[in-house]
């Protein structure tokens, strides 16, 4: 495997390759600069020196760099008077010289004037062209054209003086490169890899908390949110693996029950032991009424698991809402009556139009209403209410009654939860809420129980529009 470079390595060798490059860019230009500026003066410098100016016609001088520079010239007769002058400042200039002054703008005057001096003839007279351009525009510089070992020594030392110097500040600016790198990079980089460590090896919970620049910053957002998000998915795991066992336990509790009743009751009929006729038909009846409770209890759990199935056909259909309910709780109205239990239908007559799967809906309510049925003494009082909403409806079944414990009205919709957590065979599969909760979620509404209210209030919401059951149902 071939063995990569670190961020913090990688940056340090592009920051000095960089280096390298824009110093080698730097000479380059410099360089350029240089010969370019050379190129000028060598075209520029013979336009301003006055051996290289003169004419025999005056009228011909090319004196036109000279006064580019704010200068002029004059021509000196032999007795040096200013027979001819042309530039800037040629008229506020001197109109004759002596022979000390004309020296002396050489050695004697101001040293930031440029003045050159350059004798001719024109029609067989002596003449001088003077040249001068002031306020320092133009300096005459000396060069070494010839150099000793002494003066080589001494170039060699300050060269290399130099370049240590150079060198110390480079390496000193990679070495502050590299720490503010390690500080804005690499060390959140580092956390992050740390993380993502800890979470491949099934560990977790920390989060990062570094600062840094935006993007790593967002990175560090996205990071926790994953942490988060794994968390939450490990917990649903073991809560999901929870309900499981619970749930197996749940099913082998009430299936153990009636089972064992039927398995004596036939052992007691097999064996002949009991020869009495109408004790026998008992036993029958017995083992008859358990099997009827585990094959409502099979039916009740597969109708569950094919609601919870993706794979369930679901064709909803628009209907009238109003007369479903009230057929429903028609059917189960003599049921009431028998126990002696008020039951009071509260739906008005215009119709409520919702799109839903009749035979599902229908065993939803019917499922509330039996265990409204069930669970509450003769004397108690049940109500049901459908109530039209802009978008749908609200259907709340209500009662009276001694209501259901703390201790299971968070949990009283999953399966095989009935009014306590005694597991009893009072007849009841402990799935029909469980069943009514799938069916309302699968139509895209909710279903909850009423913590507010007296007794047992469980509501219903529905809405207009029939969504796909693994979507998660709307808010209150």
């Amino acid at each position: 495997m071939t063995k990569r470079r670190s961020v913090h390595a990688s940056l340090m060798i592009n920051y000095a390759l960089f280096s390298v490059i824009l110093g080698i860019i730097g000479f380059l230009v410099y360089d350029g600069m240089y010969d370019a500026r050379d190129a000028y003066v060598n075209r520029t410098l013979p336009m301003v020196e006055a051996d290289r100016l003169v004419r025999e016609d005056w009228e011909s001088i090319p004196y036109e760099t000279v006064e580019s520079f704010g200068g002029y010239i004059q021509v000196l007769d032999q007795r040096l008077n200013v027979v001819f002058a042309r530039g800037k400042g040629a008229g506020e200039a001197q109109t004759s010289y002596s022979e000390e002054e004309l020296y002396a703008l050489f050695y004697e005057g101001n040293r930031s004037d440029y003045h050159s001096l350059a004798p001719f003839q024109s029609s067989g007279e002596e003449y001088r062209l003077l040249v001068t351009i002031p306020d320092g525009a133009v300096k005459k510089e000396s060069r070494l054209v010839k150099t000793t070992a002494d003066i080589t020594d001494a170039f060699t030392g300050i060269l290399l003086r130099g370049l240590l110097w150079f060198a110390a500040a480079f390496l000193f600016s990679l070495w502050l490169y590299g720490r503010l790198t390690a500080r804005k990079f690499t060390n959140p980089l580092a956390d992050v890899s740390r993380g993502l460590e800890r979470i491949a090896e099934g560990g977790g919970g920390e989060r990062l908390r570094y600062n840094a620049s935006k993007e790593l910053m967002q990175l560090r957002h996205h990071f926790n949110r994953m942490a988060d998000r794994l968390e939450q998915a490990e917990s649903d795991k073991r809560k999901l693996e929870q309900e499981r066992m619970r749930l197996m336990m749940d099913i082998s509790h009430d299936l153990k029950t009636p089972i064992s009743t039927i398995q004596g009751y036939a052992e007691v009929l097999q064996l002949g032991m009991e020869e009495d006729p109408e004790q026998r038909r008992k036993y029958a009846g017995r083992i008859h009424a358990k099997s009827k409770l585990i094959a409502s209890l099979v039916n009740d759990l597969f109708e569950l698991t094919k609601l919870e199935s993706a794979d369930m056909p679901f064709e909803p259909q628009p209907g009238d809402f109003a007369e479903l309910c009230r057929t429903t709780a028609a059917d189960l109205y003599d049921s009431f009556e028998r126990k002696g239990i008020g039951f009071d239908i509260r739906i008005a007559d215009k119709p409520v139009k919702l799109s839903y799967q009749d035979d599902l809906m229908r065993r939803a309510l019917s499922n509330i209403l039996a265990n409204a049925l069930k669970y509450n003494p003769p004397g108690a009082s049940v109500w049901l209410e459908l109530e039209a909403m802009p978008d749908g409806a609200l259907l709340t079944v209500g009662d009276n009654g001694p209501g259901i414990s703390e201790n299971v009205r968070h949990s009283v919709f999953e399966p095989f939860v009935r009014g306590d957590r005694a597991r009893k065979s009072d007849g009841g599969s402990g799935l029909g809420l469980s069943i009514a909760k799938s069916v309302v979620e699968r139509h895209g509404g909710r279903i909850w129980l009423d913590p507010d209210a007296e007794g047992t209030v469980i509501r219903i919401r529905l809405f207009r529009e029939s969504i796909n059951g693994l979507d998660e149902p709307r808010a209150k």
